[in-house]
């Protein structure tokens, strides 16, 4: 140790920097459930520091900067740190969850007044920004000390340009063996499915009826302190299914599940539900309604109240209903938004753009039913997505809906949710949109397309494991959904995790043999598993099912290129460039293909005409695999940095 200026002292350090992964959004979700997380994390640490002889020197918001005598000391406590984090995690809900990133650094510092300053301590913060969320990253110099003196293995990360330092330094990872452990699954008897509701008297056009007040149920029953709801999704495959009510039960992890039917006479409706407890199969609790065609809502509302009364009290809990948000007053407008829902559902141009008019006279009908004007903002965005409409006049026509939607009610979860993928796809504002994500959630836990929604975003930013996380919770809501299977199945994939991504897609295989996502998927990983022919077979399959897609298309071009066979290659990117001589062919997909067979400056002329138009699928850049030859290229680098994703 040596003194400096008059009153500074110089030593050699290791200096770390930790923050809170995703604070900022945190704070703009809820900014006391954020202060509370932030206190308990600082809790939680603090004797860590203590026990591993580091000086906690500051905190800068959600960040520790900790001064230890040693590089191993650091290190040492940066593990038990991120294990004391996955430890508190899995009892808590995925808003409460914490991940931490630390970077870590050793050389010389300057003392002055407590606090510490110089090269050091920069070059740390730098690094802790290159660490994963949930990981620890270190200098080459910490590397060096700690080398086989630590129980996990560390590996090098690569070599990264930092800021005031002359050449590129290396920067090593330590293995994050302390992932991956699931969170619980919830007790079967607190979780519960509304299963679809049959019609009697064979009209079909009454199907719009039954399947919309399924889904208002799911709705309500989520509000109930404790429970598990199942989503809609899982529940659907069971419409029509003759399995007994303890074999479903099984199926779902569920302890009750709520059934019913309906009869539709001129413009009256009979309906009868009860609900179930599966292992037993008695029945907790029934009740029959017999009102007018346009009291639905009230009928929807009614039975509610009564199926939560009676789960609460199976639930031993003791206070009544829930209060009940009135979404709509008009009978009339409640039975056009069921309609609506029921076509959006099924997808397709056709059946999308039939939901939108549906919402629209909903509108008409009821200008305050703010439910309508986010699902008809959702049905311009689908629209967009796909192609059927410039995505500028989907951005164009679904931003003042949604606006409008959280106007009225601020606490619609469904508005939040469609306004996060909308700041993320049109303006990539990461934060803003994983704000809403977040709130989303926090206002409909139960709400597994929100959950598997964030987890998109988190895994575009790169923050995977986080991603993981959301989509453990999404599937425990609809173990059945093929968009959550498939979405979980393309982010363990995008993570090396084959093994696990695999079972995934076979899944949705099961569930959906068509479902064209899952085999091209599948496809991938087959290839990464040194299988071609299995490969080849899956991705050809998808593109039987599915012609006209490019994204298909370039994961081909993309296996073929890696394989070696680069006449292949060359004929699926020679037909796409000659298909967009007559029609729309998506930019970054054609973009994938190009840099795919090396055509690097053509591929990024096309990403850099994407970024003007918002295409779809841009928001991927950071992760897609297509694009690995492009990583280093400077501009390739500034259009991640213009999207926020550097």
């Amino acid at each position: 140790m040596t003194d400096d200026v008059a009153g500074s002292r110089r030593r050699l350090a290791a200096i770390m920097f930790s923050d809170v992964v995703g604070y900022t959004a945190m704070i703009q979700s809820n900014e006391k459930l954020a202060l509370d997380v932030l206190e308990d994390h600082r809790r939680l640490l603090r004797p860590l520091f203590v026990k591993h002889m580091g000086r906690e020197v500051k905190t800068i918001g959600d960040a520790f900067l900790i001064e230890f005598g040693s590089a191993l000391d650091a290190v040492n406590c940066a593990i038990e740190m991120q294990q004391a984090i996955q430890k508190r995690n899995q009892d808590r809900t995925a808003l409460t969850r914490i991940q931490i990133r630390i970077g870590i650094h050793v050389g010389d510092v300057v003392e002055r007044g407590g606090d510490v300053y110089g090269d050091t301590v920069n070059v740390a913060s730098r690094i802790e920004k290159l660490a994963d969320s949930g990981g620890i990253a270190v200098s080459g110099q910490v590397y060096e000390q700690v080398r086989n003196k630590v129980n996990f293995p560390i590996a090098k990360k690569g070599d990264f340009q930092l800021k005031n330092v002359e050449s590129p330094a290396p920067v090593y990872t330590v293995s994050a063996v302390w992932r991956g452990v699931l969170t619980p699954k919830s007790d079967g008897a607190k979780r519960v499915a509304v299963l679809p509701f049959r019609t009697i008297g064979g009209n079909q056009e009454d199907e719009y009826l039954a399947d919309g007040l399924t889904e208002e149920l799911v709705s309500s029953f989520s509000s109930v302190p404790g429970l598990k709801v199942i989503a809609r999704t899982s529940a659907m495959r069971f419409k029509g299914s003759d399995k007994s009510v303890s074999e479903i039960g099984k199926e779902l992890n569920a302890g009750n599940i709520l059934e019913g039917t309906i009869r539709r006479s001129g413009e009256r409706l009979r309906i009868s539900v009860q609900l179930v407890e599966t292992e037993s199969e008695d029945i907790l609790w029934a009740g029959k309604y017999d009102k007018r065609l346009e009291d639905a809502l009230a009928i929807e509302e009614q039975i509610a109240e009564d199926a939560t009364t009676a789960l609460k009290s199976r639930l031993g809990e003791q206070h009544g209903p829930e209060a009940r948000r009135n979404i709509t007053n008009s009978g009339e407008a409640f039975l056009l938004y069921l309609k609506g829902r029921y076509r959006l559902a099924r997808h397709g141009q056709s059946e999308v753009e039939a939901a939108s008019k549906f919402f629209e006279e909903a509108i008409e009908k009821d200008p305050q039913f703010a439910s309508a004007y986010a699902m008809l903002a959702q049905c311009h965005l689908f629209l967009g997505f796909f192609g059927f409409i410039p995505t500028k006049k989907a951005f164009e026509e679904a931003q003042p809906l949604l606006s409008r939607a959280i106007e009225i009610d601020a606490d619609l979860d469904t508005a939040h949710m469609i306004m996060g993928r909308l700041l993320m796809d049109r303006d990539w504002d990461w934060s803003g949109a994983e704000a809403e994500f977040r709130r989303a959630i926090e206002l409909s836990p139960n709400r597994a397309e929100a959950h598997y929604r964030y987890a998109l975003l988190l895994h575009d930013m790169g923050r995977s494991d986080e991603a993981v996380a959301e989509l453990e919770a999404a599937d425990e809501l609809d173990p059945l959904s093929v968009a959550v299977n498939a979405v979980a199945g393309t982010v363990l994939y995008y993570i090396g995790r084959n093994k696990e991504a695999k079972e995934r897609f076979l899944r949705v295989i099961e569930i959906e043999p068509k479902a064209t996502l899952a085999h091209t998927n599948l496809g991938l990983v087959y290839f990464e598993e040194g299988d071609l022919e299995s490969s080849l077979r899956e991705l050809q399959l998808a593109l039987e099912l599915d012609p006209n897609n490019y994204f298909y298309k370039a994961d081909l071009c993309y296996v073929y290129s890696r394989a070696g066979m680069k006449k292949e290659a060359r004929e699926v990117l020679s037909q796409a460039e000659a298909d967009s001589g007559s029609k729309e062919v998506p930019l970054v997909p054609m973009a994938g293909m190009l840099a795919s067979v090396a055509e690097n400056d053509s591929a990024i002329d096309l990403l850099e005409q994407a970024y003007l138009q918002h295409s779809a699928y841009l928001t991927s850049l950071k992760v897609e695999r297509w694009f690995d030859g492009l990583r280093t290229d400077a501009r390739f680098m500034e259009l991640l940095r213009k999207m926020r994703l550097a």
